[in-house]
């Protein structure tokens, strides 16, 4: 394929993909009036393990379930279900558009996590870029305000979990497919989902309820596999940038659907995020071995 036509094809891929995820956050905070978190989790989970069999039948990969047991497999699976307890507790309270928008941190915590644990050196402009990202969480977050929430602060800890699974994910053998991968991920995010059946009460679901677990699991499903797609048809660093997409799909989604709009200042904060990822994914573009690998092809 021509170079200029695979760049088109992933970065169409992220931007549809991208958008489905936050379709699939949507779907989840309409159950929520509903059923608890766990409830989510473990019901799409089922639906979503169940859509991945089919996948890995299909495509002869069932064999390859083996590589669940890898331990890297399993810690990644671990962190990206947690990463979606915290999220999805997070929409209770929150609109999508505010959780999207500080869970785009991911990026710029998985450089700070190289620095901090991994002896990795960033120059001055990737820390301006790190603190321009911070300063737009803390405009969204607003600490000390009458409008400060603390469940604000699960998104930030769902993204510096996304800055592990990233490291955890770039650790994989290249011989795991990465739907299997997404499998044990699904199954993670299942067991949890159970788990929290011991602390939270779960409810009956009716016709409406089921169909938008269905829709949340076909989305979230769906959205992997187009990520996926988009970083095998096209260089990363070409992409990556397009997933802010989901930044603005959310915003559409929070105000056509729940009728929240963002305020001025958080608008703002979304915009200094964005800012920063976009800078920092420039610059690693420019100066490849400058930053860490930040595991691009792993999701949201």
């Amino acid at each position: 394929m021509h170079a200029s036509s695979a760049s088109r094809r992933g970065i169409l891929l992220m931007i549809a993909g991208s958008s489905i995820f936050s379709s699939n956050d949507a779907f989840s905070k309409l159950a929520l009036d509903t059923v608890p978190p766990s409830q989510i989790l473990a019901i799409r989970g089922v639906m979503a393990a169940a859509i991945l069999l089919a996948v890995l039948g299909w495509k002869g990969q069932l064999p390859a379930l083996r590589y669940c047991a890898d331990w890297r497999v399993m810690a990644r699976a671990v962190a990206e279900a947690l990463v979606a307890i915290l999220f999805i507790t997070a929409i209770t309270v929150m609109s999508i558009a505010d959780s999207t928008a500080i869970l785009q941190i991911a990026p710029l915590a998985t450089m700070a996590t190289a620095v901090l644990f991994f002896r990795a050196r960033i120059g001055w402009r990737y820390w301006a870029a790190v603190f321009v990202g911070f300063a737009g969480v803390t405009m969204i977050v607003k600490p000390g305000s009458s409008a400060f929430d603390a469940m604000a602060l699960l998104p930030l800890g769902a993204a510096f979990l996304i800055a592990f699974r990233d490291f955890i994910t770039g650790r994989i053998r290249s011989h795991v497919p990465t739907l299997v991968v997404t499998f044990a991920t699904t199954v993670a995010g299942m067991v949890f989902g159970v788990a929290g059946a011991m602390v939270e009460t779960w409810h009956p679901i009716d016709l409406t309820v089921f169909a938008y677990m269905v829709g949340g699991s076909v989305s979230l499903v769906t959205g992997h596999m187009l990520t996926i797609a988009a970083f095998r048809a096209a260089d990363p660093s070409t992409v990556a940038p397009f997933r802010y997409a989901a930044v603005l799909c959310a915003v559409g989604l929070s105000a056509l659907v729940f009728h929240e709009m963002p305020d001025l200042v958080s608008i703002g904060g979304m915009a200094l995020i964005m800012a920063a990822g976009l800078y920092t994914m420039h610059h690693h573009m420019r100066v490849p071995k400058a930053t860490p690998a930040a595991g691009l092809a792993s999701g949201r």
